[in-house]
């Protein structure tokens, strides 16, 4: 019976001993684990699924499938919650995912991010669409991160419909936005003790703004000027958790409004720009895209423009910033700005600073004579830029505009160029 499998199982792995295991043999066995764990969890769905067909949560009294499932196994709420929605998703519309987590070779997660893909596609997307949609973010799973594989998913309209991706999209946004504006929240209250505890609620887009402004004051480059502020050494500031640097820097900003004076970090401090067509901006109709890679509708970027609260970049073709370049050694606040629309952060595949964190790069060394306009500049990290300019690791401009980075033959001996993941375009499916 299965159930004396699993015990047995247990009892095994109860009695594995890891000192025993060779450095080979201790990552084999963590690989295998996880993917049998991940099989366990596809099973697990599968049995709260068939549990609420059967009404057995509300035969014993739970008050959800979610409460029962946590209740019964001693898992989290927030992991019951998560099993159990994905048992609801469309096991049609979702064969090969589920094939696949089942056997472990996607995650839990990743199925999550694919099957609620497929779920939100809009009704008139039949079998062979919703099929081609599936397996071409089965591929993407195995390429790149978590993250990177939210981001796609949320377009993968564009692979069955790229003329009326953006404007499905919009739609989809525009709800999500009045869901958020009905879910917005503030709440400030005394503790006693002489500090204030706050919560809130707000809608990405603006989040994106504070978290500009609060990154930009805790930027690597502004050590020195933070430990100075609260009388520490440079040890000491970096030594700090990260919540609470950006507890003080929210403090920093409060003291500094408005805006126009709180200190600049890469040019970009307190700066979030939205790419936006003309014609959608007028209209209201199709996507927006800010400088932290977070897409709202074009009837909010319509209205944050007329409140004067975004710095609007029309994009020439749907895709190029118009150059500021300009003939000196250091860009200029309006290039990092572009920069900061095209890249989005730093262009090294799998790093995730923002802008505000990054400094713009020579792609060749101005030193060399390489100008100061933007097909000649990328944004790095301080930590890739110091990396690109050891000499072993090379970043260029590869074709349509796109910053590419080369590895050492060490990493790869073809040196094939590598793009990070949000330069991806998803290419429709063939006719």
């Amino acid at each position: 019976m299965i159930v004396d499998q699993l015990l047995l199982l247990g009892d095994d792995l109860a009695a594995l001993e890891p000192w025993t295991l060779t450095g080979s043999e201790v990552k084999q066995v963590s690989l295998a684990l996880v993917r049998a764990r991940t099989s366990m969890d596809a099973a697990l769905s599968r049995l709260a699924g068939c549990a609420e067909g059967m009404g057995l949560p509300k035969e014993e009294g739970a008050t959800s499938t979610t409460t029962w499932l946590a209740n019964s196994t001693g898992i989290s709420k927030g992991e019951a919650a998560k099993l159990v929605a994905m048992a609801r998703v469309s096991t049609s519309d979702t064969e090969t995912t589920r094939k696949a987590w089942a056997s472990g070779d996607l995650s839990t997660d990743q199925a999550g991010v694919i099957m609620k893909a497929i779920d939100a596609l809009p009704d008139w997307c039949g079998d062979q669409e919703r099929a081609d949609a599936e397996a071409h973010l089965i591929a993407l799973a195995g390429q790149y991160s978590l993250d990177d594989l939210r981001r796609l998913a949320n377009r993968v309209l564009e692979v069955i419909d790229p003329d009326g991706a953006d404007e499905h999209l919009g739609e989809q946004l525009r709800k999500q936005e009045q869901k958020a504006w009905d879910a917005t929240r503030l709440s400030v209250r005394r503790r006693g003790d002489g500090t204030t505890h706050g919560a809130f609620t707000i809608p990405d887009a603006d989040a994106d703004t504070l978290r500009a402004a609060i990154e930009g004051i805790i930027a690597p480059r502004r050590t020195a000027e933070n430990a100075d502020r609260h009388g520490l050494g440079a040890d000491d500031w970096l030594a700090l958790p990260r919540d609470q640097k950006m507890g003080h820097a929210f403090v920093e900003l409060i003291d500094h409004l408005p805006t126009g004076a709180l200190p600049v970090a890469g040019g970009l401090a307190a700066t979030v720009a939205v790419t936006v067509d003309v014609d959608d901006l007028r209209t209201g109709q199709g996507v927006a895209t800010n400088t932290s890679d977070t897409t709202m509708s074009a009837t909010k970027a319509q209205r944050m423009a007329c409140n004067a609260h975004l710095v609007a970049m029309y994009l020439e073709n749907g895709t190029r910033v118009i150059d500021h370049g300009m003939t000196k050694r250091l860009y200029d606040r309006h290039q990092r700005l572009a920069l900061a629309v095209r890249d989005k952060g730093c262009v090294f595949p799998g790093c995730d600073r923002p802008p505000a964190w990054c400094e713009a790069h020579h792609l060749s060394f101005w030193s060399e004579g390489g100008p100061t306009d933007l097909e000649n500049a990328a944004l790095l990290c301080h930590f890739h830029h110091f990396l690109v300019h050891e000499g072993e690791w090379e970043a260029r401009m590869g074709a349509g505009g796109i910053p590419e980075i080369i590895p050492p033959p060490r990493i790869d001996p073809d040196r094939r160029p590598r793009r990070h993941a949000r330069f991806t375009r998803q290419q429709p499916r063939a006719a």
